[in-house]
């Protein structure tokens, strides 16, 4: 086992996330594999590697909750914002729902999402053409906050982050991963 927490992730997910086969993607496109990210990032030891490193990229831009889509941003949410309360820093989570609520406040943010104003990142697991994350984004600032970095597990290379950094006005997304790094089984995930 690696001590590197970034080779260590890349490996959890290449054995436990990487799936070849043909699939239809959220984005509508076909693909010959998929990351099924949530069977690591739900899993403790994936959890804790990815809240850590997203983290990293993440506290340089001073967020004060951090947030995105569910249910792939869910368990990204909830690592990010534990990494941060270890490390002393209260960081707490929402959830972008994908409709509002039918009844109560009919609310599209879930979670104590501070006041006008808050600094927030918006996570995801996989970014392919970027709707999810700028679906985040853009609830996210509707509900006030204001976006100050995003993250995400995989880039796949296919568009996306194009589309999310303009969406993001400046500010900076970060990907822990390219697919292209972790289809290559000869490198560790450098």
């Amino acid at each position: 086992m690696s001590d590197d927490p970034r080779t260590r992730l890349a490996t959890l997910l290449r054995e436990h996330a990487l799936v070849r086969e043909s699939v239809m993607l959220s984005s509508g496109r076909r693909s010959s594999y998929y990351f099924d990210a949530r069977q690591v990032l739900l899993d403790p030891e994936g959890a804790a590697l990815a809240g850590r490193l997203m983290w990293d990229h993440l506290a340089p831009a001073g967020p004060a909750a951090v947030g995105g889509l569910t249910l792939g941003a869910d368990p990204l949410v909830c690592a990010v914002s534990a990494t941060a309360w270890a490390g002393g820093r209260r960081v707490t989570g929402f959830f972008v729902r994908k409709e509002a609520k039918k009844h109560g406040l009919q609310q599209w943010i879930e979670g104590p999402f501070i006041e006008e104003g808050t600094p927030v990142a918006v996570v995801d697991d996989v970014l392919t053409s970027g709707g999810s994350l700028v679906a985040a984004v853009e609830k996210a600032r509707q509900a006030g906050g204001v976006v100050v970095a995003a993250s995400v597990v995989i880039d796949r290379g296919e568009g996306g982050r194009e589309v999310a950094e303009a969406a993001l006005d400046g500010a900076p997304l970060h990907a822990l991963y390219t697919s292209a790094e972790l289809l290559e089984t000869g490198r560790p995930g450098a």
